[in-house]
């Protein structure tokens, strides 16, 4: 059996009249709010269930070809690895609609696990304060602009605070701890990033 959900996304006014159907690999009931794809670009947006439905996938509401699946709960940033929390990039918003995408960038502190969940890579991360004034940096941002899986950034926890910051400016949204007072795309570029590698990041989280 596979559960589905009726969504009604409140927050856009383009297509909030309307109820649509997705998979939902997670557990939930009306009234929860979740966060799933919408449009040819599949930016993440916020979702009332109105409805779930358990069938058969030849028995699905809509068509099965055409189906999206919801990606996380609302506020899920998190989720655990060997027993340790990884945290997601995932979920942010960055403007008055939209959401960061999941599954492209997690940070885990301390030590690389023995295994990488599935669909991440392994990226050890190193530095600290100089953390973007180092060659090493150049050469990460340019590979996680390349990466076609999710990155799973591992090392201190301060060094990945900061890198998780620049990544989430870059896509727009407005953390607590911001890297520069020009913002990350204009601290970065100033010291020497290809804007076309900032670009390129940036579109992964949106």
């Amino acid at each position: 059996m596979v559960r589905f959900a009726a969504l009604r996304f409140t927050e856009d006014e383009n297509i909030r009249d309307r109820v649509y159907w997705y998979r939902c690999a997670f557990e939930t009931k009306a009234g929860e709010r979740v966060l799933a794809p919408v449009g040819s670009h599949d930016r993440l947006q916020c979702a009332r269930v109105e409805r779930v439905l358990f069938a058969e996938e030849g028995d699905a509401p809509y068509d099965p070809a055409l189906l999206k699946d919801v990606a996380a709960p609302l506020g899920a940033r998190s989720f655990l690895w060997e027993g340790r929390t990884c945290f997601e990039l995932g979920g942010v918003r960055y403007d008055q609609k939209r959401f960061t995408r999941f599954r492209v960038f997690a940070c885990l502190f301390g030590e690389p696990p023995a295994f990488v969940p599935a669909g991440y890579v392994l990226v050890p991360v190193s530095g600290g304060e100089d953390l973007f004034e180092r060659e090493e940096t150049f050469e990460l941002f340019a590979r996680l602009a390349d990466l076609r899986e999710g990155a799973l950034l591992c090392g201190e926890e301060g060094t990945l605070k900061l890198l998780a910051s620049a990544l989430l400016e870059l896509a727009g949204a407005q953390g607590k701890v911001r890297v520069s007072p020009l913002g990350a795309e204009g601290y970065l570029a100033d010291l020497g990033y290809p804007q076309e590698v900032l670009e390129r990041l940036k579109a992964k989280l949106r």
